[in-house]
């Protein structure tokens, strides 16, 4: 008996579940789905129908720019209120899935990873790690990224990688220089071709900036410049054992400096 109606939750399309689930009264829908379906508390409705929409978003099933249909269908197709969708929708709003005010359609968000990443910011900030943590944690990522660039870089990517670091030798202050050293490190996890390390960079992207504000003022931009030419350099010959050896030294010396600028 049960299986019509979880045949027709499993389907896609919003308008065609929409069409089917018409098709079958209130009572049989709920009857078919168990006697708990409508009875459940309405944080559980809220957390399926999420957890249902969430599935077809990410897997491309609903794709970006399509229109969902509106509150009142929603509702009428999973048998909830139109408050239990509501907060489904905010939910999903928050989390960047879907976009659009409340009481209109609401259209599948395109990519976009800047919410995300803010987030993680914050609750990287509010959790109270320390900039020798972050190091432990970039070190690996760092040293791979060179690797793979040095594979992988194109022209233009060493283009971009070369401007980046001409624009932190040119910088007249902590703040302007910090954030080119940054770019540079982000210019590199772009030309290693992974995007999940240019993500991942731009997560922790705040608290480089703080960590290297310390490390330039400490050891004086000149030195932060001349590491980054030695990992150009091996970017340029296509030497990946040569990259993450110079990235290994780098970052040893980021560290040297992190710790005597703490200790001041």
């Amino acid at each position: 008996m049960k299986s019509k109606a979880r045949s027709i939750m499993a389907v896609t399309d919003p308008k065609i579940k929409l069409g089917l689930l018409r098709s079958l009264s209130r009572e049989k829908v709920s009857a078919e789905l168990g006697p708990d379906w409508q009875q459940a508390p309405r944080e559980n409705l809220v957390a399926d129908i999420i957890a249902a929409m969430q599935r077809q978003i990410v897997s491309g099933e609903l794709a970006a720019g399509n229109p969902l249909p509106s509150e009142g269908e929603l509702a009428a197709a999973f048998g909830v209120s139109r408050t239990v969708i509501r907060e489904a929708m905010q939910t999903l709003r928050a989390r960047g899935l879907v976009q659009g005010s409340q009481g209109k359609r609401a259209v599948v968000r395109s990519v976009d990873a800047q919410a995300s990443v803010e987030s993680i910011q914050l609750l990287m900030r509010r959790a109270g790690g320390s900039l020798h943590q972050l190091t432990e944690v970039r070190r690996p990522l760092e040293i791979e990224i060179a690797g793979l660039a040095a594979q992988r870089a194109t022209p233009p990517q060493i283009a971009a990688l070369r401007d980046a670091n001409r624009q932190l030798a040119a910088a007249t202050d902590l703040e302007t220089a910090a954030a080119a050293d940054v770019a540079f490190h982000q210019r590199l996890a772009e030309a290693s071709g992974n995007p999940l390390f240019v993500m991942l960079l731009s997560m922790i992207a705040g608290l480089l900036e703080e960590s290297r504000r310390r490390t330039i003022a400490h050891s004086g931009l000149r030195l932060a410049v001349t590491e980054h030419e030695k990992i150009l350099a091996t970017i340029e010959a296509h030497e990946p054992a040569e990259a993450r050896r110079a990235m290994t030294r780098h970052m040893q010396l980021i560290e040297r400096d992190l710790s005597e600028s703490l200790e001041r």
